[in-house]
């Protein structure tokens, strides 16, 4: 699978689990940072009761997680839980 692909089917994963739009990259982010985001809201979102969509959520992964499947899962489960 190539980086392209994958980025597809993460974002394809995340997407219901924000119930948003996501979109995901690889880039150096530098040795210590895993990952990246970035959430577009939208004028809806800033109303209480307004059913509006909601902006896309961007998710930027460091390269290095596309050399170990172990480390990417464990990241996108942090990512889950730190927006839950």
């Amino acid at each position: 699978m190539n980086k392209s692909m994958l980025s597809r089917t993460i974002e394809t994963l995340l997407a219901p689990v924000f119930d948003r739009s996501v979109e995901v990259n690889f880039s150096h982010l530098g040795k210590d940072k895993d990952y990246g985001i970035t959430i577009q809201k939208t004028l809806y979102e800033f109303e209480e009761n307004s059913n509006g969509p909601k902006g896309p959520m961007y998710v930027t992964l460091n390269t290095y997680l596309l050399q170990d499947t172990e480390s990417l899962l464990k990241t996108l489960g942090e990512i889950i839980e730190s927006r839950k």
